[in-house]
């Protein structure tokens, strides 16, 4: 069987190891920049398309009525 662990047992020096570095490498920094970009894009782009549907929908409502003010007149006319 092949064994692709470069190491005897789990340690220290195999837990800073990973793909992009280690530990306060610059992978690790790009990556973290990378990871927090994407995440502030994907949160702009879910406000900007429920944005849009709140807005259309209130559009909806105006025109068919809904939004509109009841009469101020509570009972039976005198």
């Amino acid at each position: 069987m092949f064994d692709a662990f470069p190491y005897d047992e789990w340690g220290e020096d195999v837990a800073d190891f990973w793909t992009f570095g280690g530990h306060n490498s610059t992978g690790t920094w790009i990556l973290t920049v990378l990871g927090f970009t994407v995440m502030l894009v994907a949160f702009w782009g879910f406000f900007i398309l429920e944005n849009r549907k709140l807005a259309h929908q209130a559009d909806r409502l105006k025109a068919s009525g809904a939004l509109d003010r009841p009469s101020t007149t509570t009972g039976p006319e005198a």
